[in-house]
Parts: structure tokens; C-alpha cells; sequence
């Protein structure tokens, strides 16, 4: 099943893009997400890196970068462990600028298997509570970084 959100976020693409381009900086703008560290060595937006991720509700998530560009603004990963009934998990975050009102279209955007009977659920946990509420937060964190 393929899922996709899209929201505006309110700071120019290169302000955005400099919050999450790290790999393991995901805990310092996703409210859902408690910590994040990097199980391998090497930079955090090397593709192969592998991050750990712990989720407000104590589960766990760990993904692997897939790709990344700092030219197009995004990154693609995929989930090796994870709480969630998918199977073959392969997402993308991307930004593009919006160049009219100095502001960015967050696009998050993923591809799994899954039961049938479960589409729904999923839909509005990854779409809504993860996407979402993600790109939320980020919008969140960037506001009230450009008010210190």
C-alpha cells in the first residue's frame, strides 16, 4: 500500500532542511520519537546508516538510509525493526521550496506490505500519526527556533 501526506512548513527549505538532514536528529523535532542514535560508525547522513530509534511509547524502530541529497532536500530509508504490521517498509521525507512565501512543502511519502483488513489502521498511523504529526513538530521546533 503506498501512503502520503504533504503540509506546509512555515521556514524557508534550506532552514528546514538543515534541521533534518541528519539522519539521528529526528528526536530534536518528532514529538513521537524520545531518542534517536546511530547503531553503526560513520556520518549520519551516510547512506547505509543505520538508526535506532525510541518511540514515546517505549517501542522501538530501526531503519536504514537508503538515500540522500542534500541538493534535492530528502532521504529515503527503510524499516528493519519496527512495532508496526508492515513488511517491506521503503519511505521518503522531501522538501521543496516555496519560493513565493519564503516557505517548504514537506512531502513524506511510503510504500509496505500489509494485511488487507489492517490498510486503514495503518493508513492513519503512519500517514496521520507519523507523517503528520511529524512535519507538525517540525514546523513547531522551527517556530519557535526563529523566536529565540
Amino acid at each position: 500500500m503506498m501512503v502520503f501526506r504533504s503540509m506546509l512548513i512555515e521556514a524557508p527549505v534550506e532552514r528546514v532542511w538543515a534541521m533534518v538532514r541528519s539522519f539521528d536528529h529526528v528526536s530534536r523535532w518528532n514529538p513521537g520519537v524520545s531518542a534517536a542514535r546511530m547503531e553503526n560508525a560513520g556520518r549520519a547522513s551516510e547512506v547505509g546508516a543505520i538508526r535506532h530509534l525510541t518511540i514515546a511509547d517505549g517501542s522501538v524502530f530501526r531503519e536504514t538510509l537508503l538515500a540522500h541529497s542534500d541538493l534535492e532536500h530528502f532521504y529515503t530509508y527503510d524499516i528493519l525493526e519496527s512495532p508496526l504490521a508492515v513488511s517491506n517498509y521503503i519511505s521518503t521525507h522531501r522538501f521543496i521550496a516555496i519560493t513565493e512565501t519564503d516557505q517548504t512543502l514537506g512531502i513524506w511519502e511510503g510504500s509496505f506490505d500489509c494485511d488487507r483488513d489492517r490498510e486503514s489502521a495503518l493508513d492513519r498511523i503512519v500517514g496521520d500519526d507519523i507523517y503528520i504529526g511529524g512535519m507538525r513538530g517540525l514546523n513547531q521546533t522551527l517556530k519557535g527556533a526563529s523566536n529565540d
